[in-house]
């Protein structure tokens, strides 16, 4: 007999234990603090930050412009019921003239909703593009300092090899001085 779930239970408890990892690690303290130095020290931290702000902040809005359709839903709802009481074509007319009340607050709700979506994908591009000029400025940082250490290994290279060509030259002067010496002798 062959059992057909069409629920995924062993996708969910696999995603349930990594999301249970993920929460314990980031819960712990040290691991927090790494992980807030880490993004300070890349220069993210204040960026994450205010994503978050206005991820919240979005929410909030679009929180408050469902309840506020809610309320207009519920409140015109009401009044159609009232209009039943007075009969079905009474109830029919009620719903044709609140519908586009009903319409027009769900409406709201989307565009608020689309709003505060747009405010944080402006929000989450501006901090993008910040720490992209961040880390450019640091590659450039980076790059300089490369360089500098490559001109201070040449130059110490070229001096080494500049020594050692003083020695060689010496040493040769040496030996051609012992060679006249013995020759002469």
């Amino acid at each position: 007999m062959k059992s057909d779930r069409h629920f995924p239970v062993k996708r969910l408890l696999a995603l349930g234990a990594l999301v249970g990892a993920g929460a314990y690690y980031f819960s712990r303290e040290q691991n927090r603090r790494a992980l807030d130095a880490k993004l300070a020290e890349l220069g993210l931290k204040d960026a994450a930050h205010d994503v978050g702000e206005s991820v919240t902040k979005g929410w909030e809005k679009t929180k408050e412009a469902a309840k506020d359709a809610g309320a207009v839903i519920a409140d015109k709802a009401g009044e159609v019921k009232d209009a039943a009481a007075g009969g079905a074509q009474a109830a029919a007319d009620k719903v044709k003239e609140v519908a586009g009340d009903v319409k027009d607050a769900v409406q709201g709700a989307a565009d608020k909703a689309g709003d505060a979506a747009k405010d944080v994908a402006g929000t989450a591009s501006d901090k993008a593009a910040d720490v992209k000029a961040a880390a450019q400025d640091k590659a450039g940082d980076l790059k300089a300092a490369a360089q500098d250490k490559a001109a201070e290994i040449k130059a110490d290279a070229q001096a080494k090899v500049a020594d050692v060509k003083a020695d060689a030259q010496k040493a040769a002067n040496d030996v051609k001085s012992a060679a006249r010496d013995a020759k002469n002798s």
